[in-house]
């Protein structure tokens, strides 16, 4: 009896340790992590989860919550309208960044989104990449001016366009990979350019990219084992030609073939951990907040979609980058104060070979052919002249100048550009501005326009591709497009968050509210999103 007393009292000693030993949270995260893997699905999470290990990816799932259907509408394929939307809480109709590129008609040229009007020394060939054309506050500049500009911000990627978006308004550091030197470098955001901080200079000299470059790139399992081998072996002549060479090129883009293997990815967690344990973020009790771009693409090899050998070793290989990166916060800030933020920019979309393949409606689509046809078409009826300015991404500009000179109605003649664009293959609608702005259906489709229409920026006409088709781009390349929205991964891990998952459909403009409300800050100037609930315990 004294026995069974002792080995009670013993198991209750014990527990009680366990609770106390572990370690209670800080009020509000000390550090925040966002992970932004680039051609992410949640589909591909689930169909490659059994080969990830059980300390990155999955830990991330198994003990963090888990949203399976978080949401961008499909109004523009650029990724900085969605980044956008990630860190205001707002659609493109608030934050104001509706395409790469837009008509201004205020200045009578076509602007890029990324760059404003400042110029690097007063050289109008050269300009910075900035927020500027951004037309709200981002949750970070709400964290720095709360703490009255105490809490840090940093973003470290490959493509300094994207870490421009990450950034918000008033960045401390924006890092990106110099292609042809192998170094990372700072995105200058004024004509002060920022020297590199000690420790960023230390690690450039380990010339770890020159390293990386004189391996090969094998898969990282048994490949008959991988998606691909399993259901789409067709796809691949012999599973022995996986093997790369990431050798560094002569010329411009030195380092490319790496950076666009594993170890790219390797090289951008290897200089976040650097920035963590040397930058002292994460440290005290104000919040700093460090943006990781990765990719889930692969480029390497004939890829045929999401469920490619290199795409899922790309990710399983990714999936240990990640361990150490939580290991890393864990030892150095703590995770029980760090909140992890893991989701996707954009999602794979099925390439047109692969719809035609298993009979599904499909095509190529082409908005600079279109816009050539319709100034013919308007030109046969209305004379002579450039009645078509501009096209990007879904969007006709049609020229008012002209069309007021020639004293035709507005409505009238983009009403009749509309019903011209609608009967070519591969639209399934085309739609004047002025009605998609009155129109109060709440088919998702139409919402999805309507979410990316700004009055100052947005053309005369929407297009809508239908479901499966593709669009040429000017450069030969091809962007897919989604029909109604992209619905991506989206993962809490860390501080006060308890497991779950969810699958509903949450709009990304929840995403900026969640987090200020977890910093006990403002929301941004023009949030239209609300926070989540049930995330934290």
């Amino acid at each position: 009896m004294i026995k069974k007393s002792l080995l009670i009292s013993l198991a209750a000693l014990f527990i009680i340790q366990i609770c106390y030993s572990q370690k209670a949270p800080s009020p509000r995260p000390r550090l925040v992590v966002f992970i932004l893997i680039d051609q992410l699905s949640t589909e591909q999470i689930v169909a490659f989860r059994d080969q990830f290990s059980a300390n990155g990816i999955n830990r991330m799932i198994n003990a963090g919550s888990f949203y399976r259907n978080a949401s961008y509408p499909a109004g523009s394929t650029y990724y900085g309208c969605n980044l956008a939307t990630v860190y205001t809480g707002a659609y493109a109709s608030t934050h104001g960044i509706v395409s790469s590129w837009w008509y201004d008609r205020l200045r009578g040229k076509e602007v890029n989104a990324a760059y404003g009007d400042l110029f690097i020394q007063s050289n109008e060939n050269d300009r910075y990449p900035t927020a500027d054309r951004l037309l709200t506050s981002t949750f970070t500049d709400e964290l720095k001016w709360m703490n009255n500009g105490t809490s840090r911000v940093t973003a470290i990627g490959f493509n300094r366009n994207f870490l421009v978006w990450a950034g918000g308004h008033k960045p401390d550091y924006l890092y990106r990979v110099e292609p042809n030197t192998g170094e990372f470098v700072i995105v200058p955001q004024s004509d002060a350019i920022k020297p590199l901080p000690d420790w960023a200079r230390k690690f450039n000299k380990k010339d770890l990219l020159h390293t990386y470059s004189k391996r090969e790139w094998g898969p990282l399992k048994d490949l008959s084992q991988y998606h691909q081998m399993k259901f789409f072996s067709e796809q691949r002549v012999r599973s022995a030609d996986f093997l790369y060479s990431l050798e560094k090129q002569k010329g411009n883009g030195a380092y490319v073939p790496v950076l666009h293997s594993p170890y790219g990815n390797k090289y951008i967690r290897d200089f976040a951990m650097a920035q963590i344990i040397n930058g002292q973020y994460g440290k005290d009790d104000v919040t700093d907040v460090i943006t990781l771009q990765f990719t889930a693409k692969a480029v390497h090899g004939d890829i045929h979609g999401a469920f490619d050998a290199e795409t899922e070793d790309l990710l399983l290989r990714l999936d240990q980058e990640i361990e150490g990166l939580l290991k890393t916060i864990d030892k150095q800030v703590g995770l029980e104060n760090t909140l992890i933020i893991t989701t996707s920019i954009s999602a794979p979309v099925r390439p047109i070979d692969e719809n035609a393949k298993h009979g599904i409606p499909t095509g190529l689509f082409s908005g600079q052919k279109a816009s050539s046809l319709l100034n013919l078409f308007l030109m046969a009826k209305y004379g002579q002249g450039k009645w078509v300015l501009a096209y990007h991404d879904g969007q006709m500009y049609l020229n008012h100048e002209l069309i007021e000179d020639k004293k035709i109605d507005v409505i009238e003649i983009t009403e009749e550009s509309a019903r011209f664009l609608s009967d070519m293959r591969g639209i399934a609608f085309a739609m004047p501005i002025s009605e998609l702005k009155i129109s109060s259906s709440d088919i998702s489709s139409l919402r999805s326009l309507k979410h990316n229409y700004h009055p100052h920026r947005s053309g005369d006409i929407v297009i809508k591709l239908s479901p499966g088709w593709a669009e040429e781009m000017e450069d030969g390349s091809i962007m897919n497009r989604h029909w109604s929205a992209s619905n991506l991964p989206l993962i809490f891990y860390g501080w006060k968050v308890q497991p779950n998952t969810i699958y509903r459909a949450v709009p990304m403009v929840n995403l900026a509210p969640t987090i200020s409300s977890f910093l006990e800050i403002p929301f941004p100037n023009g949030c239209e999103g609300i926070p989540l609930q049930g995330i934290t315990r």
